[in-house]
């Protein structure tokens, strides 16, 4: 960790810099940070970009405890649209691209057709895009700095993790009722439930780059880590993500000795989840956990099941082909008056009918299918990624993260679904990065052999931003 710190000091300091400016001067971040990401562009930094733009997400999400934190909404979307600009005017140094996209891109075809039946099309058309941006822009940067920087750079962004939840503390100090919220922590995200979605999500990334490489951290840096990402997913109360995480920690193992004892396990599980339901009152009290667990509010799941079933009613008017992207907010915020009255504050809290209802069942069909696959094929060289798939699928059912695009847990996910897919990550040790690097570069005509200028092309060069 302290590695960490002494080797990237210039980048949090540049991230620094950022929030400086964004508390003290406002607007003025708007052009401030565009023309730091052109710099680090200049410089070849392009490690510092893409975890960046994991900051910037996280901050965009402090909005809603920190007022000076609501330029970070709109940097991000330029932010987004200048890393695209890059990736496609030297797509050449990216080939070959992952693989991700692609498999996503049935899906992304479809959803622009719903947008016909859009109730704020301007809105859905962003919505539709950015969407689209992110799948493209997460997986090929995420690869592409593996090619250049080898599992160094992984290191780093666990560590830029590690680093990001302990700035709750930093915040806490600083702003200790924006830092929790109804007796919970939710440090610099703007709930408690989002900092648990994202540790939970971190924990996954974390597993499954240990199961590809288990040399990449020592013992006691691991026992850090986890440490670290297991107590701000308690402290954060989130009992869904605390759920889903368990899931995954518990069925990675059984997924890892054999794929068919996994899932034969996992289908005994809905058994004794059935029966745990029926006794969860007087497990929790025997237990003396009704605070953490929030008992009062367990029935009826924090008014989740009330939002589930309206979401239901209005999803009818959508059904086949949906509303096209943003249209779950937008029925939600119309009805809001009602909502709250009934005792629900939030949006549909549920990545499934979120997605229904904005790309309909034939959207929602084509992208489950499409995770799907993707964690099916990745189950073959990573047994443990279908631990992480069926735990992912837990935990969208009682939030809406997924359906978002420039959030703090997507662009997670992206990176989950590129460790475990991509072949030259996976199979490490017959390919080897650099070798990866030399093929991909002289596919793209940018190297040759005994070619020193083009090889330098792709040398990373730490010169200072500032």
């Amino acid at each position: 960790m302290t590695e960490f710190v002494r080797e990237e000091w210039q980048f949090l300091s540049t991230i620094l810099l950022w929030v400086m400016v964004a508390v003290f001067l406002g607007p003025v971040a708007l052009a401030f940070i565009p023309l730091t990401l052109l710099a680090l562009k200049s410089r070849e930094l392009w490690a510092d970009m893409i975890m960046g733009l994991l900051l910037v997400l996280v901050l965009s999400d402090m909005n809603k405890v920190v007022t000076s934190m609501q330029v970070f909404k709109s940097v991000k979307e330029v932010y987004v649209v200048l890393l695209a600009m890059f990736l496609l005017l030297e797509r050449d140094r990216f080939m070959p691209f992952s693989g991700v996209f692609t498999i996503f891109l049935p899906f992304f075809l479809y959803s622009v057709f719903p947008l016909v039946w859009s109730n704020n099309l301007l809105v859905g058309i962003q919505k539709t895009f950015s969407y689209m941006l992110m799948f493209l822009i997460v997986p090929n940067y995420l690869l592409y700095n593996y090619r250049r920087l080898g599992w160094p750079f992984f290191r780093n962004l666990i560590f830029l993790i590690v680093t990001i939840l302990l700035m709750g503390f930093i915040f806490s100090r600083i702003n200790p009722s924006g830092a929790n919220v109804g007796g919970r922590f939710n440090g610099v995200f703007g709930n408690p439930n989002g900092l648990g979605i994202f540790c939970f999500l971190s924990m996954l990334l974390f597993g499954v780059l240990m199961g590809i490489n288990r040399e990449l951290f020592s013992w006691r840096e691991r026992l850090l880590i986890y440490a670290v990402i297991f107590y701000f997913l308690i402290i954060s109360g989130s009992r869904a993500s605390l759920f889903a995480t368990m899931v995954f920690v518990l069925f990675a193992r059984f997924f890892a000795y054999s794929p068919f004892l996994g899932f034969m396990v996992l289908v005994a599980l809905f058994g004794v989840v059935e029966v745990v339901s029926r006794n969860m009152e007087v497990i929790i009290l025997a237990l003396g956990l009704e605070e953490y667990f929030r008992l009062r509010t367990l029935e009826d799941g924090s008014g989740r099941y009330f939002a589930w079933q309206f979401a239901w009613e209005q999803i009818q008017s959508y059904i086949v082909f949906g509303g096209g992207f943003a249209n779950d907010e937008y029925i939600m915020r119309k009805n809001y008056a009602y909502l709250e009255r009934m005792g629900h504050q939030g949006g549909v809290h549920n990545s499934y009918l979120s997605m229904w209802f904005n790309v309909g069942a034939v959207g929602l069909a084509i992208y489950l299918r499409s995770f799907v696959l993707l964690f099916i094929k990745a189950g073959k060289m990573v047994p443990m990624a279908l631990a992480a798939m069926f735990a992912i699928l837990f935990s969208i059912m009682y939030e809406s993260w997924l359906v978002g695009s420039l959030n703090p847990w997507t662009i997670v996910l992206l990176m989950i679904m590129t460790v475990v897919s991509e072949e030259e990550i996976v199979n490490w040790r017959e390919v080897g990065p650099d070798s990866v690097k030399e093929e991909a570069l002289r596919q793209a005509g940018l190297a040759v052999e005994g070619d020193e200028e083009a090889s330098e092309l792709d040398q990373p060069r730490p010169v200072p931003v500032f």
